[in-house]
């Protein structure tokens, strides 16, 4: 491990939705079309949107005691004009926002993957249907029916979160002029730049609720009759010394017999690649979920603690403590 300053965590994790429809595209007839994606071979993977992951993060936040700043939001007509008070609000800090006057922007920290299927959508589809019968209607006024793409399938996901930027605030970000800037910020000048920061307990504290809500994951669309469980089945976690993620390309998996079965050597020549960037790996699997668990655990050992997916989690957030 080497001695340079932490500039980034990266993590890749795998996403089983056993049937649903997370995040939905566009409307075809009476058919709900799920998202996907062409690959050059011509077919096609279901995917869910990054946007729609940090809608789900958010919710989990505020699940977790956290206030979110949509309340303190001002709409006028289709524009919505953010508090810009990032140390009050968790989701101003970790996923940024935009006035739309365009004088006060701060990217977002936290960039997040869609999530991406691992095997071909089979063009599956849900049958709804309303009955007129129950407003009051005889039975013969029939009823309107629908479809939903639907699919079952192991989703891969990503995140990279800038350690150098959770609770840090630049001039740019807050404008010319901020107002209500609470004492406990720190003020710091640099390259002719002012940026106002967090104490360390409070960034570090945001960092910890992050990955507790990844942990807890759930939500998308139609949850009220395709209920899904988004939480990770598998997490790899690497705290860096640059800005990279490792991850993002680093996860495959074959079925077979009605098993999952993660595919190392991709996996671990990312871990090799990155070797003199990572301070600190860890991984966690859900116990039973893969078919080849022993052989994930021995060759994975090398380059990291593993263990079961809860204590993974709670052991990232012990690395993130230590910062």
């Amino acid at each position: 491990m080497n001695n340079q300053q932490s500039k980034a965590l990266a993590l890749g994790y795998l996403i089983k939705v056993s049937t649903g429809n997370i995040n939905a595209s566009h409307t075809e007839g009476n058919v709900v079309i799920a998202k996907k994606v062409t690959l050059p071979d011509g077919s096609s993977v279901p995917y869910f949107s990054g946007q729609a992951k940090r809608r789900m993060l958010r919710d989990r936040l505020e699940d977790l005691g956290f206030a979110l700043s949509e309340v303190a939001a001002k709409v006028s007509g289709q524009e919505v004009t953010p508090p810009v008070q990032p140390w009050r609000y968790i989701d101003e800090d970790l996923f940024g926002y935009m006035d739309p006057s365009g004088s006060r922007r701060r990217t977002s920290p936290v960039r997040v993957s869609a999530g991406i299927g691992m095997f071909p959508f089979q063009g599956d589809r849900d049958l709804g249907t309303r009955s007129f019968e129950r407003f009051g209607q005889a039975v013969s006024a029939g009823g309107n029916m629908f479809e939903t793409e639907l699919y079952a399938n192991l989703f891969k996901g990503n995140m990279l979160v800038e350690l150098d930027r959770v609770g840090v605030f630049s001039d740019l970000e807050l404008g010319d002029k901020p107002k209500d800037i609470p004492a406990h910020l720190e003020k710091i000048e640099k390259n002719g730049r002012v940026f106002y920061v967090l104490p360390l307990e409070e960034r570090k504290k945001r960092l910890k609720a992050l990955l507790e809500a990844l942990g807890l994951l759930w939500g998308g669309g139609r949850t009220a009759r395709m209920l899904s469980d988004l939480s990770p089945r598998f997490v790899a976690y690497s705290r860096l010394t640059i800005k990279h993620p490792v991850f993002l390309e680093a996860l495959q998996v074959s079925y077979s017999e009605g098993r999952y079965e993660l595919i190392l050597e991709p996996l671990i020549s990312a871990l090799q690649k990155f070797s003199n960037y990572r301070q600190n790996t860890l991984f966690g699997l859900e116990k039973g979920f893969f078919s080849n668990e022993e052989e994930i655990r021995q060759n994975l050992e090398p380059y990291g603690k593993v263990m079961d997916l809860y204590e993974a989690i709670q052991e990232a957030q012990k690395d993130v403590e230590s910062l």
